[in-house]
């Protein structure tokens, strides 16, 4: 039986959805597939027992009925009130036992990381390394493309984990990035002996959803700009800053994201639009001036006015874009197919066989 570990050197990075369309994957080409996410950080109750968020679906997406704390022995706390649960010293071993379960009559069976890797898991004694050398893993790291790749911590990972590295998949990489990839950072990383296992393009529709299906989940109203709701969200940023700051600040991130504002802030929310922003949050319940509905419908931005403060209405998003990624199943078969064709599974079928 292989085990392969799928960590990051950053959060955020595809680990999740690399997961469940390897899982699938090697499904189709007949291997037996066990999954486990050591160590969770997004906890969800089922069947009274405490499991990740983000595991359970993946488990549900491969067939697999593990029970729920099987599945993710060790939970992060979700408060500094649940620092306690850390002084906790069975849980490496719950972790060993729990994988031994699953793994059981399986040729293969996937360990998804959480946070950074190695780092995330320190707390239990159960970091990346211990985990990985103890029960005998081979790790896929995948980095999401951010204008640059951290080739530095490839590289000294490499080093830690020697020739159990199997390699990297680039997520992300914008298609004008394509040739640089290919050309520099490519033959770069193989010469140093991590290889390059996949390079995958950007998909909105895996985090995305749309500006109407945002306003309902946050039981907001849109009050303008009704025309572009079918438009797309990515992410968000929040507007509580002097103007200057915040215009400088809006160059650097994507035009798919939100702007949350307060409904107080005209000059905020009309900076905003004028950078391009795909929608704005107005928070507070307060009704925006005429003259941001006016520059809203021009610049076909619309505008949705909630009634929690701006602090509640971040988190409210963080929590919906984050469970977007993993309860859409539409999304779950658009990962499966970009990550096929985007993936050398060849390589990674060679070392389950072997």
């Amino acid at each position: 039986m292989t085990g392969l570990f799928i960590g990051s050197t950053g959060g955020s990075a595809g680990k999740s959805l690399l997961s469940v369309a390897l899982g699938v994957l090697l499904q189709k080409r007949g291997f037996s597939v066990g999954f486990m996410k050591p160590v969770g950080q997004y906890p969800r109750q089922e069947a009274e027992r405490l499991g990740d968020a983000d595991a359970l679906i993946i488990q549900e997406a491969l067939g697999q009925h593990v029970q729920a704390d099987d599945l993710t022995p060790a939970m992060l706390p979700s408060s500094l009130h649940a620092l306690s649960i850390l002084a906790d010293d069975s849980a490496f071993s719950r972790i060993k036992e729990a994988y031994a379960r699953i793994s059981e009559g399986k040729n293969v069976t996937l360990v998804c990381g959480t946070g950074r890797f190695p780092s995330a898991g320190t707390c239990f004694n159960a970091d990346g390394l211990r985990l990985t050398r103890e029960l005998g893993l081979k790790t896929i790291l995948i980095e999401r493309f951010r204008g640059a790749v951290e080739y530095d911590a490839l590289l000294a990972l490499r080093q830690h984990l020697g020739d159990s590295l199997l390699g990297v998949v680039l997520n992300d990489v914008p298609e004008k990035n394509h040739r640089d990839i290919d050309n520099l950072l490519r033959p770069y990383l193989e010469s140093c002996r991590v290889p390059v296992l996949g390079v995958i393009p950007p998909e909105p529709g895996l985090t995305a959803m749309r500006i109407s299906e945002l306003a309902r989940m946050l039981s907001g109203v849109i009050v303008a700009g009704n025309a572009k709701t079918a438009n797309f969200v990515e992410g968000y940023i929040i507007g509580t800053m002097q103007v200057d700051n915040f215009m400088t600040f809006l160059r650097t991130r994507k035009k798919s994201d939100a702007v949350i504002v307060g409904g107080d802030r005209a000059d905020l929310q009309i900076a905003a639009l004028h950078s391009g922003c795909c929608c704005l949050v107005l928070t507070g319940n307060i009704s925006p001036c005429e003259l941001v509905r006016a520059l809203a419908e021009e610049k076909g931005a619309p505008l949705i006015s909630v009634r929690p403060d701006t602090f509640t209405v971040a988190r409210s998003m963080e929590g919906i874009i984050r469970n977007k990624k993993m309860r859409d199943l539409k999304q779950l078969r658009l990962a499966i197919d970009l990550v096929t064709g985007s993936l050398d599974l060849g390589r990674i079928v060679d070392t389950v066989k072997n």
